[in-house]
């Protein structure tokens, strides 16, 4: 290819990149979660597939161990790099995966090394250098129908065959996947992920839907506040409480004794460590199943819902730490703040101690007090539920106090 053709082809490339992004600019980004079912594969391809995680930790050892001058003048071409065995000796290897997949590595680990610059730049300190991986569990897909491609149900070929299947590149043999119902009938198929987790491998794939112009109004429920804790995960301002805490189960706790007999780097040692890596997948699936769930129920159709900006982190090291890592707090806190009907209030606000009717602070309150009585004007009620109640009418003055240009000040 000459280099007036090499131009013309870049500018159409370059052409169709800006239309697309001006058309995803108005749609809505998800995330669907697929999983591969590998049973479908012959034993070359399931090995060669996950070949692919290995490659790309090699590689990725490999570029960070370079000099600078090398790294920069790394060719995504290179197929030869060194790598160092469980026992510190180099190895010759030879990648066998896809171009595409090298230079997603290649520019990941470009980002990061940016990141670290650029954090450096802002404080002015030195912020370290990046590590060596003992694992590589997610491989960017960044080129929809060339890196993977879909084959929605129930279309296929003429036969019938290969729908509701993916396509990964190097991988000649369809690929059947659980979760097909999830992606929308008007979904726009972009880039994707392919992770490795203790129950198999999963596809990450991005799906840009219509937005809805939202003309359908429902009636909006009267605000809420919420008010965490450890005891009772949440408490609202209508008296309700939800329990999003799943304990470890015994089965865990065998296998994680089970591995300390064992000896380590051995094949019974390995598999009784996937099998620990299962449970504890088990568990996050269960505890973002029960997170997901009580968002809904709070944010669904609300017109304003008010909590406090606990210091979740802090709670892991203090006394009840157990409590909270057994809990879904962090991750229903960080949905709530991503909503834009969600107002949070300081937390150094004293929503425990002060009363929603008077205004008095008590301060004797402890934590062993579950009944709150206001000792200047008798009033009395459960102390999580008259939390929440104190923290919706600080969102109420908070909102009454908003300037025309829709700036907040503090709470008084």
């Amino acid at each position: 290819m000459d280099d007036e053709a090499r131009k013309a082809k870049n500018r159409i490339i370059k052409e169709k990149g800006r239309e697309t992004r001006l058309r995803h600019a108005s749609m809505r980004p998800v995330v669907i979660e697929l999983k591969l079912d590998l049973k479908c594969l012959n034993n070359a391809e399931r090995d060669k597939l996950f070949l692919y995680f290995a490659e790309c930790r090699w590689l990725c050892n490999y570029l960070i161990g370079l000099e600078s001058d090398k790294f920069k003048n790394f060719s995504t071409k290179t197929r030869g790099i060194t790598s160092l065995d469980k026992d510190g000796k180099p190895v010759a290897r030879s990648l066998m995966m896809p171009a595409k997949f090298i230079q997603a590595v290649y520019s990941s680990l470009k980002q990061d090394m940016s990141s670290l610059a650029a954090k450096r730049r802002k404080t002015g300190k030195k912020n370290g250098k990046l590590k060596f991986r003992s694992s590589y569990d997610s491989i960017e897909l960044n080129q929809y129908n060339d890196t993977h491609w879909i084959c929605f149900g129930p279309g296929g070929n003429a036969n019938g065959r290969y729908k509701n299947t993916v396509h990964i590149a190097g991988i000649k043999r369809p690929i059947r996947v659980f979760g097909m119902d999830q992606i929308p009938a008007d979904a726009e198929c972009a880039n994707a992920k392919l992770v490795k987790r203790a129950s198999g491998i999963y596809l990450m794939l991005t799906c840009y839907i219509p937005k809805h112009d939202g003309t359908a109004e429902t009636e909006k429920k009267p605000g809420i506040g919420l008010d965490f804790g450890i005891k009772t995960t949440i408490t609202t301002s209508e008296g309700e409480k939800f329990d999003i805490s799943v304990q470890e189960q015994e089965r865990l706790k065998g296998l994680q004794r089970k591995l300390a007999r064992q000896v380590k780097g051995s094949g019974g040692w390995r598999d009784t460590k996937h099998r620990i890596q299962r449970e504890y997948e088990r568990l996050a699936n269960k505890r973002r199943a029960k997170a997901n769930q009580v968002y809904h129920d709070i944010v669904t159709d609300r017109g304003l819902v008010v909590m406090q900006d606990e210091n979740i982190k802090g709670w892991h090291k203090g006394l009840f730490g157990k409590q909270v890592q057994n809990s879904a707090l962090g991750t229903l806190k960080s949905k709530l703040k991503a909503n834009e009907n969600v107002l949070m209030i300081n937390r150094f606000f004293p929503s425990t101690r002060m009363c929603p009717v008077c205004g008095h602070i008590h301060e004797d309150i402890t934590l062993s007090d579950r009944e709150f009585v206001c000792p200047a004007c008798g009033y009395a009620e459960e102390r999580d539920t008259k939390a929440a109640k104190t923290l919706l009418l600080a969102g109420g003055h908070e909102i009454a106090c908003t300037l025309p240009e829709q700036k907040r000040t503090p709470v008084e």
